[in-house]
């Protein structure tokens, strides 16, 4: 297998590079879909819960995807060649009523999908359906044992031995093909227990662990101040971890960003986004967002599809003039996942055509 976690995946759809270079309109790459807010955990770090936090502004617990609405996008999402879809919160995808008819219906019209969950509903016929259809599925976890899990998620302390055996059995379904991941957010109080997880993980057949610090505010340096008493524990656990627990079947992917680094995530000295073109953000209100880091926020906010279709909205002249004229300078001063991606693809842009033999 290759690498799965890298920023220079875009550059493998030169024709849709090309059409933006040339100034035309490409359909989106990638598509995160949130069928639903509605969540049967409540984690301490929810950025969606956090009334501190922007994702806040505009989440409603109600809204969720109409099933004929979700028929109309798996319609336009094939039409416009769309090539994957990534469930996500909003809410828990899985609690979505019709989750498995739309894993059915986008994989039948041939886009690859994936999920991001918490695993509590990993299991039966919609596991059945991820193992063989989906490409990959992450589950959220963010402790080493009952306790702490039902105190960080406000769940029963069942729960964790809950999400514990769908894991072992999701990654023991015969003919599985889907890549079994687990997000690991780092917080105060499940930095000391890395290394137990990650060994705990590993055993129950997990592929592969990311682990990234939880955004606890939109402000840089109060984010900074918060994981710099617990990152050089956290750090070298990780580091441990990598030496002694890893092998061909089992990785580990380290995404702690260095306290003194995190202003280099939300300040942008760069006024034009190519990534919004490429892959965009459809949620559970049926509204439209510029991407993940904007979701349900007033200023992330491109359009509706309350009484258009996607592919109808996303060729309309206003939804062009919107995403073009974005300005991450002013108007991201907040976390951004795809800053590398966006400074790699601005780079790409901005290359002369004189001198690109020059290699």
């Amino acid at each position: 297998m290759g690498k799965v976690y890298t920023n220079t995946k875009i550059f493998h759809f030169a024709d849709r590079l090309e059409q933006l270079k040339a100034g035309s309109i490409p359909a989106p790459i990638h598509i995160r879909l949130k069928p639903t807010n509605r969540c049967n955990h409540h984690c301490s770090y929810c950025c969606y819960r956090n009334p501190d936090l922007y994702l806040s502004e505009r989440l409603r617990e109600e809204d969720r995807i109409p099933w004929e609405k979700m028929q109309e996008l798996i319609n336009d999402f094939a039409a416009m060649g769309v090539k994957a879809v990534t469930f996500s919160g909003g809410g828990e995808p899985l609690c979505y009523p019709h989750i498995a008819d739309t894993i059915r219906g986008l994989t039948a019209a041939g886009i690859k999908i994936a999920t991001l969950t918490n695993g509590s509903l990993l299991s039966g016929e919609v596991a059945e359906l991820l193992a063989r259809k989906a490409v990959w599925c992450r589950v959220s976890m963010d402790a080493a044992d009952a306790a702490t899990y039902a105190a960080i998620r406000l769940v029963p302390i069942t729960e964790f031995n809950r999400v514990c055996d769908n894991l072992q059995k999701f990654s023991a379904i015969p003919g599985r093909t889907c890549v079994l991941g687990v997000n690991f957010i780092v917080t105060r109080e499940n930095h000391a227990d890395i290394f137990t997880f990650l060994h705990k993980a590993r055993e129950l057949g997990v592929d592969n662990v990311k682990l990234s610090g939880a955004v606890v505010s939109t402000n840089p340096k109060e984010n900074a101040a918060y994981h710099s008493v617990i990152h050089a524990e956290a750090s070298a656990q990780i580091d441990r971890a990598i030496r002694e627990l890893s092998t061909p079947d089992f990785t580990i992917v380290n995404k702690l960003y260095q306290p003194e680094d995190e202003e280099g995530i939300y300040d942008k000295d760069f006024n034009w986004c190519p990534m919004i073109n490429f892959m965009t953000v459809v949620a559970a209100d049926q509204q439209v967002y510029f991407c993940h880091d904007k979701a349900y926020t007033e200023n992330g906010l491109l359009g509706s599809l309350k009484e258009t279709d996607f592919k109808t909205f996303w060729h309309a002249p206003a939804t062009r003039e919107r995403i073009k004229n974005l300005d991450p300078g002013t108007e991201c001063r907040h976390h951004c996942a795809d800053i590398l991606k966006n400074n790699m693809l601005l780079d790409y842009f901005e290359s002369d055509p004189d001198h690109l033999e020059f290699v």
